[in-house]
Formats: structure tokens, C-alpha cells, sequence
């Protein structure tokens, strides 16, 4: 099991210099729910996966997913862990961060073509 943060402990560091919140929630998620961590990075996990040498190697690594659970962000936490990153999966991903009423900012969800008003 890869290891996690807690959503007290993230909310405490959020503003740190030596932290990188990367939300990696699937595009329908991320459509579905326009809020995310505030400072945090979109990447999906492909993209975290594929441009890894360009993260930071001197920063805490939060990746944020969907899934309570943190299946979604597991598998790029142990990769970038593997790359010498110190990386955590945030502990129930966005919907125990929203459920504990921590900070959230809204995102620009994507156009629809046609439906511009």
C-alpha cells in the first residue's frame, strides 16, 4: 500500500514551497465535480506517468483522485516513488477533502459546442 496524507495534515501544509498537490481524477470526474484543491496541478495519471523527470524532486508529491478509496492515484504513486519522488496518495481523495469542509476552488468546465451564450 502506498503511503497517504490526511486531509488535516494537507490542509496545515497547503501554501508550503515544498509541496505539489496534482489532482489526476479522470476526465468525467473532473467534469462532474467543478472543485478542486486549491494550487492544484490537473495532470492525468498518463501524463504524471510520461513527464514524471519533469516534477520536482524536492517536493512532497500529493496526488488527489476520485476514489475514496485511492485506486485511481496508487499505481502513479508507486511510480513516481520508484523515480526517487516522495510522493502520497491524499487519504480519500477529493470527496473526503470536500466532506470535511476544507477549501475548495472552482474550475472552468469545458465548453460544449453549440451552447455558448
Amino acid at each position: 500500500m502506498e503511503p497517504t496524507i490526511l486531509c488535516t495534515e494537507l490542509y496545515l501544509r497547503l501554501g508550503d514551497d515544498e509541496l505539489l498537490v496534482i489532482d489526476c481524477r479522470a476526465p468525467f470526474d473532473w467534469e462532474h465535480h467543478d472543485l478542486h484543491i486549491p494550487g492544484a496541478l490537473r495532470m492525468l495519471p498518463t501524463e504524471v506517468a510520461r513527464d514524471h523527470r519533469m516534477l520536482p524532486d524536492d517536493e512532497l508529491i500529493v496526488l488527489c483522485g476520485g476514489a475514496p478509496d485511492g485506486s485511481d492515484v496508487r499505481r502513479v504513486c508507486r511510480l513516481l516513488r520508484m523515480h526517487g519522488r516522495e510522493a502520497v496518495c491524499l487519504d480519500g481523495g477529493l470527496p473526503a477533502w470536500i466532506r470535511g469542509g476544507y477549501p475548495t476552488e472552482r474550475h472552468v468546465r469545458a465548453q460544449v459546442a453549440g451552447l455558448q451564450r
